[in-house]
């Protein structure tokens, strides 16, 4: 008798397909999940049971793409046929029969059945119970909603167990190519401790090519560290495609996750790349995230977990409490072997700093101790070369520039003067320095413009004297870009000026110029805001050993000197790694434009003549 499934196949097949499952190919997956099921469930009766499960692709007499999945397993009567695979995902027959829930099963049948219609058109499952006397049974299922199940005569040709044949849709018949099967199943299930095999075709001969084997790569034992060293790291070139710096061990034996973690021999940006899981040692997902802490992205990892919940996909792991106390304990555990190794001053212990300095500047801000090992072994940019952050306290002070602009901007100036400035302009790095600066066994602070005005040299009293009408010009005409001008000598004299900014100043100024763009909107609330403008927000330092900065300050009040001052209070702004407003590059092109007439000896602008059309 023909009968109707108790769901609308169509939609949710159309509904596993779009929405739940990432594509087709899970298929496989199910399949094998429910042929493992019933292996589990057999062996729990008869563990001398065998654990065979054989996958054979072919075709049908009118060339239609077929699958056949074969297993040992504990085989179903026909009342639990029509009850499991007709009333799609329900499982109270099988928790009584099989045990189902349980830590041993994987899958739930019905839905691993229903999956297999993404890809099929008809579905056959020939199946002998292991129950006694039970009869061998065909359930035939259609994509239109229909089923069959037919108890078969006694056969001794029908052992127990369960074969599952797909004939392809039209549109499917790729999915269930042997070249395609055999990947999927290399997928899913090469780490499962069953005998699965796939029947290949090889020089005219038929032979079964085994997926599975049966220890997980990183419990295997081999003769000594080295030759595992090199077992996991071909392990990880066939998985991941990359050829690993190192190998991490992950065991975490309460949680039920154990696994290896693969150091990446380039760097790579945060965010990036997922880890390959496996729940019971079948694949959940090659790219699963949030099972490693964020600050790890410089491993690949693969974990096999007991205890952690999958997602109605099976394709990614719950986000809930038990997974954040694992991704906690696996973070320890990443820390306890970075303060093990990176310490030792290994070969490896430098590739890796070398390599993934960013990653461990992310760990160092997670862990107090983490930031004494980053402090002693990371390099940061300083004006006296790589240095560790442990050798310039040796040295004193640890003084920074918060960002990268600022410090090119002194960088050439500090260095002749022998003041050590690091370069905090990178990720991480100011929020490092911020931390040891909490410390009251650190003394650091960020760079202040007094402290290279205070090292640079002071000119003498007769030279203050001689420069002082052409220092108050020139404070007069910078008044408007809220800038101090003073003059010293400092190395290297090629440098004519260099701007000196205040990092409060620099907000005070963004503030005035809201104020001035928007009175009405802002003025009010900016005017709160307001403060004492004695302090400048910047300092245009002249060069008194310049040849082109004495020059300017010896020459007579007018438009010259007006337009040089500019001319090098912008190429100051630009060498400060500061871009020019539209209204500063337009005074920089009219200075310019002075200069250039005075030295051509014009006294406007030459235009050349426009012939009379007459």
């Amino acid at each position: 008798m023909t009968e109707r499934f108790q769901v609308d196949l169509t939609g949710m097949v159309d509904l596993l397909s779009r929405h739940l499952y990432s594509g087709p190919q899970v298929y496989i997956r199910e399949l094998i999940q429910n042929a493992i099921d019933a292996v589990t469930a057999r062996r729990e009766r008869d563990p001398e049971a065998p654990d065979q499960i054989r996958l054979t692709p072919g075709h049908d007499a009118d060339g239609t793409p077929t699958l056949e999945v074969t297993d040992t397993g504990v085989g179903l009567t026909a009342a639990e046929a029509r009850e499991l695979l007709a009333t799609i995902g329900r499982s109270s027959k099988r928790d009584a029969d099989f045990g189902a829930g349980r830590a041993e099963f994987i899958g739930q049948f019905g839905i691993g059945m229903l999956a297999a219609f993404m890809v099929a058109d008809r579905i056959a499952v020939t199946s002998r119970s292991a129950t006694p006397g039970a009869r061998p049974i065909l359930w035939e299922g259609h994509a239109n909603g229909t089923f069959r199940v037919t108890e078969l005569p006694e056969s001794p040709e029908i052992p127990i167990g369960t074969t599952v044949r797909l004939a392809a849709r039209r549109d499917t018949g790729h999915w269930l190519a042997h070249d395609t099967v055999l990947t999927l199943t290399r997928d899913y299930g090469s780490l499962l401790p069953f005998d699965i095999a796939v029947r290949t075709e090889l020089g005219g001969e038929e032979l079964w090519q085994r997926i599975s084997e049966p220890e997980l790569p990183w419990r295997i034992a081999h003769a000594s560290p080295k030759a595992r060293a090199r077992a996991l790291a071909e392990y990880c070139e066939l998985t991941f495609g990359f050829t690993p710096l190192g190998h991490i061990d992950l065991e975490l034996p309460v949680a039920g996750v154990s696994g290896v973690a693969f150091i990446l021999p380039l760097a790579v940006a945060p965010g990036g790349g997922g880890h390959r899981v496996y729940t019971k040692r079948m694949l959940l997902g090659p790219r699963v995230d949030r099972v490693l802490p964020e600050w790890a992205f410089f491993v690949r990892a693969v974990l096999d977990t007991e205890a952690l919940s999958p997602t109605a996909s099976r394709e990614q792991l719950h986000d809930d409490e038990v997974l954040l106390g694992v991704r906690e304990a696996i973070g320890a555990q990443l820390r306890g072997w970075a303060h093990a190794e990176l310490a030792s001053g290994s070969r490896l212990a430098h590739q890796v700093i070398a390599t993934h300095h960013l990653a461990l500047r992310g760990l160092a801000l997670t862990d107090p101790e983490m930031l004494d090992l980053a402090a002693a072994i990371l390099p940061f940019e300083t004006t006296d070369g790589p240095r560790t952050l442990a050798e310039l306290r040796e040295r004193g002070e640890v003084v920074y520039t918060t960002t990268t602009e600022a410090y090119r901007r002194v960088a050439a100036v500090a260095r002749a003067q022998d003041i050590v400035v690091l370069n905090a302009g990178y990720v991480y790095d100011a929020d490092l320095l911020s931390q040891l600066e909490a410390r009251p066994d650190w003394r650091v602070r960020e760079l202040q413009s007094a402290d290279l005005v205070h090292a640079l040299g002071i000119l003498s009293m007769d030279r203050e004297w001689q420069l002082a009408d052409a220092v108050q010009r020139a404070r007069a005409l910078l008044d408007a870009e809220d800038c101090e001008v003073i003059v010293r000598t400092f190395s290297p004299s090629t440098v004519p000026a260099i701007l000196l900014r205040d990092a409060e100043g620099e907000h005070r100024r963004e503030r005035d110029r809201e104020r001035a763009a928007s009175p009405d909107l802002w003025g009010g609330l900016l005017d709160a805001f307001a403060e004492d403008r004695e302090h400048r927000s910047r300092t245009l330092v002249l060069n008194d050993d310049s040849s082109v900065a004495r020059r300017l300050l010896s020459a007579p009040a007018g438009d010259v000197f007006d337009a040089g001052l500019r001319s090098l209070y912008l190429s100051a702004v630009m060498l400060a790694g500061d871009g020019l407003r539209a209204n500063e590059s337009a005074a920089l092109t009219d200075a310019l434009g002075v200069l250039l007439d005075t030295a051509l000896g014009r006294t406007a602008p030459d235009h050349p003549a426009q012939e009379n059309p007459a």
